[in-house]
């Protein structure tokens, strides 16, 4: 009999040995891709002017790309989660990685800003759509509930982390010493690496019938989503509310001068389809059809009020890594190492708060934390905006940099598990993708707003600096005024100072160009971070309507 007893003993402590290397190994799998993903969202930001200087665009034209990405992930990330349930999460999980590779490399060889869209914001974006979703299914699918569900999900979350750290750094010594186009191609190769080890990967089968995709409802998702930021979009080149210059389309003016701004017709149409597929997905519940989401989802304050905080905590950080990098290099000639050790604060004390979170909520109520956070985002990118100028040095950044990090790391786990808590486990598939698209909708309306104001301020600034100039002849006024409302940039002071000598004008004219347009964006960079702080409120504002969590005596 004790024999008996210690080969059993041993026979269930090889099947944990067992169980604990193949969890591991899943997490290695999935963690690779996660880090990608997470790597990809900051690394291009310390890039920006490389990319502008080698693709022959301008920081408005890298700003689409970056924009469409994320717009790309919001539109298609419910859809992703919902192909996941019906082709089998480790085949949606493998399709992705596979597309994300095969757009990392038409990225790295890209040409042109045109490619480069394709390559990075339109495949990446689709395999980040198919692969993310599927990651946190597969853990929820894998692992079993408890301790080991929630460990799972913190190594991923972990990874995340590391993931958006180094992609600064590591793309800024890239960007520096080799080339950005390096740091594609290394995501080329993690990929390759996933779906190899992918193969070794035992799924259980899911039961039951899979369910149908609801095309209306994936369709009317998709568009609506993208029309409200491609409408945001076009503020930076026709203003939010009148047209600054017609809208021509294929030759036909479709909209004048000084006529209603495409802003508002985009935003306008892309939420009345958002209205249309709340209504067709309720449609297809009534009739006991399956819907691309179920609405119950939104019922508790939980997902209600956190999916909107998580927009705007999204919001505030995709903002601030537009805005700061593009001050680093534009206005301080910082190039991307500079730019990505600079930004290193931020991303350590994401990481090092991060990785207390899980006991600070055992002590605090994650209401509080989630509100600390936000309003921390949003008081830091305030510090920012007022510090920042044309004499700051790395250490100028430092306080607001920190405090932003800290706020980051202190509301982003307890507001997505009060999110996903919210849903029972049947609809962890969709929430997750609800999560997520929110996610990458709050990261598309920062890039979008922070540049659609950078712009407008620029424009506002530069022609009213030009008008008050004594130094420029009044009779070329008019015709710089003109450049300034078709075509206003934001370019360095080499970039500027290189133009104007081809141009041959008289040093003091040429003086007085770079002056103004040193104040002009120095200006609009810290009118658009400081709106990206005010707006970001919005979020800290919703946190109020989080559910507390209840005390022992309460629940008795």
């Amino acid at each position: 009999m004790p024999e008996e007893k210690n080969s059993g003993a041993a026979s269930t402590a090889t099947g944990v040995n067992k169980a604990v290397a193949a969890g591991g190994f899943v997490l290695l799998v999935l963690g690779l891709a996660q880090f990608i993903n997470a790597y990809d969202t900051t690394a291009m930001n310390v890039a920006i002017s490389k990319i502008v200087q080698d693709l022959n665009t301008t920081v408005t034209g890298v700003q689409i790309a970056l924009t469409s990405y994320s717009l790309v992930m919001a539109s298609f990330m419910i859809i992703g989660s919902k192909l996941g349930d019906i082709w089998g999460r480790k085949r949606a999980f493998t399709i992705g990685v596979a597309m994300y590779g095969t757009g990392a490399l038409i990225t790295a060889l890209s040409p042109n800003l045109g490619v480069m869209i394709f390559g990075w914001s339109i495949l990446e974006g689709l395999g980040s759509a198919l692969m993310i979703p599927a990651i946190f299914a597969l853990v929820g699918t894998i692992f079993p509930p408890g301790k080991t569900r929630v460990q799972g999900y913190a190594v991923i979350g972990a990874v995340a982390a590391a993931g958006a750290a180094l992609g600064p750094l590591f793309c800024g010594f890239l960007t520096t010493y080799l080339s950005w186009r390096v740091s594609f191609a290394c995501e080329v190769v993690v990929a390759i690496v996933v779906i190899i080890l992918q193969t070794r990967l035992s799924i259980p089968k899911e039961a039951g019938r899979p369910p149908r995709l609801d095309f209306v409802g994936a369709v009317l998702s998709a568009l609506g989503l993208a029309f409200v930021v491609l409408g945001v979009l076009q503020a930076s080149n026709y203003g939010w509310i009148e047209a600054r210059q017609p809208l021509i389309i294929g030759g036909i003016d479709l909209i004048p001068q000084g006529g209603i701004s495409p802003v508002v017709i985009f935003v306008a149409v892309g939420v009345l389809l958002l209205v249309f597929f709340a209504l067709w997905e309720r449609h297809q519940t009534r009739i006991n059809r399956e819907p691309l989401i179920d609405l119950s989802i939104f019922r508790t304050r939980a997902a209600s009020a956190g999916l909107l905080a998580i927009l705007a905590m999204m919001f505030i950080q995709a903002g601030c890594l537009f805005v700061i990098p593009v001050f680093m290099q534009m206005a301080l000639g910082y190039n991307a190492l500079t730019t990505g050790i600079t930004l290193l604060p931020l991303s350590i004390a994401v990481v090092l708060v991060a990785s207390q979170s899980s006991k600070l909520v055992e002590k605090f109520d994650p209401r509080i934390l989630v509100q600390i956070g936000l309003l921390a985002m949003s008081v830091g990118v305030a510090i920012t905006a007022v510090t920042m100028s044309s004499t700051s040095s790395t250490w100028t950044f430092l306080p607001g940099l920190l405090i932003i990090g800290v706020g980051m790391g202190l509301a982003n786990a307890p507001l997505l598990n009060l999110v996903q808590s919210s849903a029972p486990a049947k609809q962890q598939s969709e929430i997750s993708g609800v999560n997520r698209a929110f996610s990458n909708l709050g990261g598309s309306l920062g890039i979008a707003i922070a540049g659609a104001i950078l712009i407008s301020s620029l424009m506002t600034s530069l022609s009213s600096l030009v008008a008050q100039s004594t130094v420029l002849p009044a009779a070329d006024k008019p015709r710089l005024e003109q450049i300034v409302h078709k075509d206003a940039r934001t370019v360095s002071d080499v970039q500027l100072t290189t133009y104007i000598k081809t141009e041959g004008p008289p040093q003091a004219i040429a003086n007085e160009l770079v002056r103004i347009n040193a104040e002009a964006r120095d200006g609009g960079l810290r009118k658009a971070l400081a709106a990206v702080g005010v707006l970001g409120l919005f979020g800290f504002a919703m946190s109020f309507l989080l559910p507390r969590r209840q005390r022992a005596k309460e629940v008795a």
